[in-house]
């Protein structure tokens, strides 16, 4: 199904980045259903904003089962459900923000898409907040939210089928959420090593906020061989 789909990333000047992240809609599907993943999770995990209401993260359906060894797969794809039902007709929804500190973009071994949105890195201290919105009614096109009101930049934005559309802006702030400290007992998914987690060097945290919006941070990782053993 055709796909209408934005790119974004962080970058710094000396060429270090952030994973790439991808928001998108279907074209012809006759929802106005919105997407949101990073390169890394694109083939397994993603956040679903459906129109009705019903918002989750979880493991993409087909994926599910070729993910995990047999007996390792979860009961259910879904890793959090929640209900949103006012989006239908609020004109303006905070659906979803992406905190990427300062410390967090590395070296990447693979090219970004070219149409990949490059957003300056946060000066020390300071993280880049990335929020998405769904808009129900139009906006002026120089106009966006957060522009005034807290000094946000335009990312881009997406048409969605039947009208309104999503609004991708950034800003500097010097908060973010506490950083994750504990070290899990990590498992590979199928088809991988306990070696390979070795290789691993960042994550993805998420969850749900008091405001109903769903926030991740991606931070990077140095996995041991206690943690991945």
């Amino acid at each position: 199904m055709p796909e209408l789909s934005l790119r974004f990333a962080i970058a710094t000047d000396d060429g270090k980045s952030s994973d790439v992240w991808k928001c998108w809609t279907n074209v012809g599907a006759g929802r106005r259903d919105v997407y949101l993943t990073s390169r890394p999770l694109g083939h397994a995990l993603k956040l679903s904003l459906h129109e009705g209401g019903q918002w989750h993260v979880g493991f993409a359906a087909h994926k599910k089962d070729e993910l995990f060894e047999p007996g390792q797969a979860p009961k259910s794809r879904f890793l959090g459900k929640w209900d949103r039902p006012h989006s239908l007709v609020s004109p303006l929804v905070l659906a979803a923000r992406l905190y990427v500190p300062w410390f967090s973009p590395s070296a990447q071994e693979r090219e970004a898409p070219r149409d990949t949105v490059w957003i300056p890195s946060a000066p020390r201290d300071h993280s880049v907040e990335v929020t998405v919105f769904l808009l129900t009614s139009e906006v002026e096109p120089d106009g966006w939210p957060g522009r005034d009101s807290l000094g946000t930049q335009l990312v881009g934005q997406l048409p969605l089928e039947g009208g309104g559309r999503v609004c991708i802006v950034y800003r500097d702030t010097t908060t973010w959420p506490t950083l994750p400290t504990a070290q899990p007992n990590l498992r590979p998914f199928a088809g991988n090593s306990q070696a390979d987690l070795l290789n691993a060097n960042r994550m993805v945290a998420w969850n749900e906020e008091s405001d109903g919006s769903i926030i991740f941070i991606e931070v990077p990782i140095t996995v041991s061989a206690q943690s991945a053993g």
